[in-house]
């Protein structure tokens, strides 16, 4: 829990963070895990537990001494099985349901990052990544690149593609099924007779998404067959209750697939015919596009039949992720309320089942859902640590921005003076969205006494397509004046200090934050984080650069001047503004040129600004880095904004804009 009424960054470290696993075959119970961030060895821990749905009694099966997550039950209920690192690497561990010590299954090459257990308990297909090429080529100390994207971020270097794995539990044996492609999400058919997964095998693909579905079938020793090929992206197959028809969700076309197109419901027959997507003109996308810093957003849950013609699929609607039921002839309804954003469910009927969700100032918890009702929760496993902290709840507003209203939400900080100090909040993406979800960097800034105001400007998913791409071809202006909007619309209604004003924001947001700065003097300090600022260079440097092509309308040798006139280097003359820059140096997203490009251009002219570089970081560190890193970012956070905006010199900075 927090160490004192005020939240602190180390609180960080206390806050237990819930993430589903899934329903026992019976569907009384629910396994879960619970992790924190344990600062002193500068790692992650995870306890597997148990809550039983009729009378929320939890039981817990491992305790935190290591990472163990992402429980599966075996299909006969006697079994959890779960991912862990207590040997090493992340393999597949068991325990019983009656208790005992949990024990390692036949280990794999690499670390498993999933795995599915087959209904008749035969079988567990895993998609692990080994590193056999990685070892080998850092003994010779080169490396040839014959790919487009031959890193990811958070990944590393792609040397050794993830493989699908076969496991039999009965003989102990264990089978390379396919070790040609980047495999993913492996889903058993009911009867367990056979497999599918998504794939990428295309040695050319940037590989963003997946593109390709395969069907391995017992009858013929599980042999992979691909049956499908998305232009766009092809992700989390399902399988029908006949076998007959597997749902998925994907993107038909490759163009815009980087977030500015929805990510939408399919189904498809075995053989691969009939292809037909369910929601052709939905405004909100089949993903969990909402932010925060308590998990990662642009998840995608794999869909859940209910009938031959009803699915269930979760989706981003106006900054919440809800459940929908699609039926086959496209109509939709959302079956959990607004109030809280999901993240994995099960679909026991069209009628309910169970979740994992948040709210602006709850962490993720499991709830049991029934259509059209609130949520009932089944976990309070953080409602110590948020009645300790002293949460504040935002409240939603509208903005009239230059394209019409822009969701936003105001924050009030910790203070008591009649205006107060405040942070203006800008999202990444740009194609993700902020909304109701917990976030406990504003959670802190808050509790340090600055009022928190966040938006979701054009660019932002979950408004329909059209205005997710209504910055195509000028990237920074119409977001701009959106957040510009919705400040304007903020002092009107809440006691903000117009003279003590900070913008921040991270990777598009940290593109936005540079550029906000160069065409406002309003601003008393700015954090802009792992931020783009030459969007020419980004495209040849970053690892899904490319997506610029789709954002700007061509690549920076076709359009220069486009690249230019968007890039905020471009106009790095014109800011004066206090700016902290922070960076990991192994962001392949945006890499740390684009910071030290805006860093050295104030630098030359003398104006005030820091570059905070963190060692062994990516793109993701605020949201899964190592803790003691995430600690003091939040810290350089805080001080970077009491030294700006709780100083006599905040009230002789100009108003205008």
């Amino acid at each position: 829990m927090p160490s004192t009424t005020q939240l602190k960054s180390d609180d960080l470290c206390t806050l237990p963070v819930v993430t589903f696993g899934g329903p026992d075959p019976a569907r009384r119970s629910v396994a879960y895990t619970v992790s924190w961030a344990d600062k002193e060895t500068n790692r992650y821990r995870g306890s597997i537990r148990v809550v039983h749905i009729a009378d929320g009694s939890i039981r817990a099966y491992t305790h935190g001494r290591y990472r163990d997550f992402a429980p599966q039950w075996a299909p006969s209920g006697e079994r959890l099985f779960f991912l862990s690192d207590r040997g090493g690497s992340v393999q597949i561990w068991s325990i019983e349901v009656d208790g005992g010590e949990a024990r390692a299954e036949l280990k794999l090459p690499g670390d498993v990052a999933e795995f599915a257990l087959s209904p008749d308990g035969k079988y567990v297909a895993a998609i692990a990544t080994p590193d056999a090429t990685k070892q080998a080529i850092e003994e010779r100390g080169w490396r040839r690149v014959t790919s487009l994207r031959y890193r990811a971020d958070g990944v590393g270097y792609l040397d050794d593609p993830a493989c699908l794995w076969l496991i039999d539990l009965a003989s102990g044996s264990t089978r390379e099924l396919d070790g040609g492609g980047f495999d993913a999400a492996p889903a058993w058919s009911l009867d367990g007779s056979r497999l599918a997964f998504a794939g990428e095998h295309s040695p050319t693909a940037d590989m963003l998404w997946h593109h390709e579905l395969w069907v391995a079938d017992a009858a013929n020793g599980f042999k992979p067959e691909q049956v499908l090929q998305m232009d766009g992206a092809l992700e989390v197959p399902a399988w029908s209750a006949d076998g007959g028809s597997i749902a998925f969700i994907g993107l038909q076309s490759a163009t815009g697939s980087a977030g500015m197109t929805n990510m939408r419901l399919f189904s498809t027959t075995v053989g691969g015919s009939g292809a037909q997507c369910w929601t052709p003109q939905t405004e909100w996308t089949a993903c969990n596009a909402v932010l925060t810093d308590t998990g990662a957003a642009g998840n995608i849950a794999p869909p859940v039949w209910l009938d031959s013609h009803s699915i269930a699929v979760l989706g981003t609607l106006h900054g919440c992720a809800r459940i929908f039921m699609v039926r086959r002839e496209g109509s939709a309804r959302a079956l959990t309320p607004p109030t809280h954003s999901g993240v994995q469910f099960a679909a026991f009927d069209a009628t309910g089942g169970v979740l994992s969700a948040a709210d602006a100032v709850s962490p993720p918890e499991l709830y049991a859902w029934c259509d059209g009702e609130a949520l009932r929760p089944l976990t309070q496993e953080a409602k110590q640590w948020c009645d300790a902290a002293g949460l504040r709840a935002p409240v939603r507003f509208h903005a009239a921005g230059p394209g019409g209203d822009i969701d936003a939400w105001y924050l009030p900080g910790n203070a008591t003076a009649a205006r107060r100090p405040a942070v203006l909040q800008i999202h990444g993406g740009p194609h993700f969205c902020y909304g109701d979800a917990f976030f406990f960097e504003f959670q802190l800034l808050a509790a340090c006494g600055f009022d928190v105001v966040y938006c979701n400007p054009r660019g932002s998913q979950s408004y329909g397509e059209a205005f997710a791409g209504a910055i195509v071809g000028d990237w920074a202006t119409p977001a701009f004046l959106d957040c510009m909007a919705v400040m304007d619309k903020a002092l009107e209604l809440y006691p903000i200090d117009e003279r003590s004003l900070a913008v921040a924001g991270g990777s598009y947001g940290g593109y936005l934050t540079a550029w906000t700065i160069a065409h406002s003097a309003r601003f008393a300090a700015a954090i802009a984080m792992r931020p783009a600022t030459n969007l020419a260079s980004l495209w040849g440097t970053s690892e899904v650069g490319r997506m610029l092509n789709d954002e700007l309308g061509g690549s920076p040798t076709e359009i220069p001047e486009v690249y230019r006139r968007c890039s905020p280097l471009t106009y790095a003359a014109a800011i004066s503004t206090p700016l902290l820059l922070t960076q990991g140096e192994a962001d392949y997203r945006c890499p740390p040129e684009q910071a030290e490009q805006l860093f050295t251009a104030l630098r030359v002219r003398g104006q005030t600004v820091e570059l905070l570089r963190f060692l062994n970081a990516d793109h993701g560190m605020s949201r899964t880095g190592a803790p003691r890193s995430r600690v003091a970012r939040l810290e350089a956070i805080t001080q970077w904004l009491e030294r700006y905006l709780m100083r006599p010199q905040a009230a002789e900075i100009p108003a205008s804009t």
